[in-house]
């Protein structure tokens, strides 16, 4: 489709940022400008009043910023070929070069600053909107080293994307994969079409695709164990440095996450992971695949509906779906439908994928892709999510206090998604319709917090093992996730030598103690949607706080607003018992089809 033909509701209007390319360039013209205002404060930040200066100065700076940012990288995201916002995006990059030298004085100069010169400013009301900003520095500062360690730390740290680098470069450039014969011919097969194939319904292209992939992993497994082990020692270094007592403390301390919580996860996935290999038991059942292996996971319990929606419907079915969490929320959606915050256009030369990104001052933009099925309907109600959680905190916490913490920015579009999967499921106008939506909620469920809980055990293991002086290998890492796999799938599916090679392909193992949040967050908002549509304990209200809350409080704070607390079973229990009636409901449709035995 040529984006020009599209019509203007499949698009939208970024004209709210700038009204045309000469009001950004007007813009961009400002910020110029605060490059010798910030070198005025240069030696002066001891003196509170100067401080306060410099933080609003670098608050109506941040606002200007992100419009910028926003209107390039929008513009850009839906014409990639275009040049002028690719010479846009050169521009902003070289400014932002610019800006970090001019800034390079703050952070050395704050921390020359004492303890209780901050703890003052946290009793000044006119800080109050900084008070994160303060807290954090007062957090860290415990851990900072002297001038010349802090210099070598940053120098040595400049390395460390190269791990992921190497692992990347070898997986997506270097390995070549032998192609997967489909219906006769030869098909391309890469990182990005594996999950094409293990979706085919023919067992035989399934079980090519896995081979072949990992005949490749199985080949240069050494060298991708050795680039992870370096990765983990060259991390345990800064924790010994700066004495902390775990790559966890490291990564959670700042933002007040326990690790009791993260212990909390991995026990109670434990203690239902029977939940896990039921779906399995039920899967193998249902698609009477004999020698199921892990290429056959990702099949359906049901048959593919291939249902197709229009725009309208999408939007309509979003709208009923979504209509538990108020009128409010729903006077909100009307607002970003009415008023072009979405793009649905799937026109050339776009970039693939979603997602949502908020400017502040003016309002957030979702970017889809859309297909018109039932994914692209789920992305819309997840991106939304995302989209009403941005508005709330933007609305309600000026600039500084307006960003929310990635250990609960997947809660709000992952509540939007179960209202939705609910609202499917008990409208669907056939069984075959209801285990179709059903399915795709245990997909959901399984994939985020059993698969995502063992990946994070799998790391802590790892980081651990360097911290107390243990030595890790190619075999150590491999046995280890043999024994998690075993754990996890236990009489379901066969450990062969080829998936013990699978947590070399993950990529998130270099973002230390990220995949765990997906685990928490899901069961967060299965806690909230499900306590939402039973009408329990005011959730509407609480859970409309914790959207207005951006990052005023800790994380874990935050949650508590919603009534939860990941440190006790209670929320674990609640949600787990959500998938285990899902499960029951599965089994009774398919006793009814008499796939399995009554």
């Amino acid at each position: 489709m040529d984006r020009e033909q599209a019509s203007t509701d499949l698009k939208w209007k970024l004209s709210d940022i700038y009204e045309n390319h000469e009001k950004f360039d007007e813009d961009f013209q400002k910020l110029n400008k605060y490059l010798a205002i910030f070198e005025k404060f240069k030696g002066k930040l001891k003196n509170p009043d100067i401080l306060l200066k410099y933080y609003n100065t670098s608050t109506a700076f941040g606002k200007i910023n992100r419009k910028l940012y926003g209107y390039v990288g929008l513009n850009h995201d839906v014409d990639l070929n275009n040049n002028l916002y690719m010479e846009d995006e050169q521009r902003l990059s070289t400014f932002g070069a610019k800006y970090s030298k001019a800034t390079a004085f703050v952070g050395p100069e704050l921390a020359g600053l004492s303890n209780e010169y901050f703890e003052q400013l946290l009793k000044d009301e006119r800080f109050k909107d900084y008070e994160y900003y303060i807290k954090e520095i007062l957090e860290n500062r415990k851990h900072i080293l002297s001038k010349e360690q802090e210099e070598a730390l940053s120098v040595m740290y400049s390395f460390s994307s190269g791990f992921d680098d190497v692992r990347e470069t070898l997986t997506e450039n270097d390995f070549k994969y032998k192609p997967v014969v489909v219906d006769g011919k030869n098909e391309e097969l890469t990182e990005s079409t594996y999950g094409k194939f293990l979706d085919n319904k023919n067992k035989k292209v399934r079980k090519e695709a896995y081979n072949n992939i990992y005949e490749v992993y199985k080949q240069f497994s050494k060298t991708l164990a050795i680039n992870y082990i370096n990765f983990v020692k060259l991390i345990n270094c800064d924790i010994n440095l700066r004495k902390y007592n775990s790559t966890f403390e490291m990564f959670s301390e700042s933002v007040k996450i326990p690790q009791e919580l993260f212990d909390n996860l991995i026990k109670n996935v434990d203690k239902n992971i029977n939940l896990e290999q039921k779906y399995f038991k039920l899967l193998k059942k249902s698609t009477k695949i004999e020698d199921f292996g892990f290429e056959d996971v990702y099949q359906s319990l049901s048959q593919n509906i291939n249902k197709k929606y229009s725009i309208d419907e999408q939007k309509h079915i979003v709208l009923k779906a979504l209509s538990p969490l108020g009128k409010e929320y729903q006077n909100l959606l009307k607002i970003a439908y009415e008023n072009n915050w979405i793009d649905f256009c799937t026109n050339k030369n776009k970039k693939s994928g979603g997602y949502m990104l908020g400017v502040y001052g003016v309002h957030p933009y979702v970017f889809l892709n859309d297909n018109g099925d039932y994914d692209s309907l789920s992305t819309l109600a997840h991106e939304l999510g995302h989209a009403m959680h941005t508005y709330y905190s933007s609305k309600n916490q000026p600039y500084p206090k307006h960003d929310y913490d990635i250990f609960i920015a997947e809660i709000a579009s992952t509540v939007n998604e179960i209202l939705l999967n609910k609202y499917m499921i008990k409208n669907a106008k056939t069984n075959e319709e209801k285990l179709f939506y059903l399915d795709s909620y245990l997909q959901h469920f399984k994939g985020t917090v059993f698969r995502q809980t063992m990946f994070a055990e799998f790391e802590d293991f790892a980081h651990k093992a360097i911290v107390n002086d243990e030595i890790l290998s190619e075999k150590i890492l491999n046995d280890k996730y043999t024994e998690l796999l075993k754990k996890h799938f236990a009489n379901t599916v066969e450990i062969d030598d080829c998936i013990i090679h699978e947590w070399e392909r993950i990529p998130h193992f270099y973002s230390p103690y990220y995949v765990y949040k997906y685990a928490t967050s899901f069961i967060s908002a299965v806690y909230i949607a499900n306590s939402i549509l039973e009408g329990k304990n005011n959730m509407i209200e609480k859970y409309r706080e914790m959207l207005k809350s951006g990052c005023n409080g800790y994380p874990t704070e935050i949650l508590a607003k919603a009534g939860i607390d990941l440190t006790k079973d209670e929320t674990f229990e609640y949600s787990f018992n959500d998938m285990k009636k899902c499960l029951k409901e599965v089994e009774e449709i398919l006793e009814n089809k008499n796939v399995i035995n009554k």
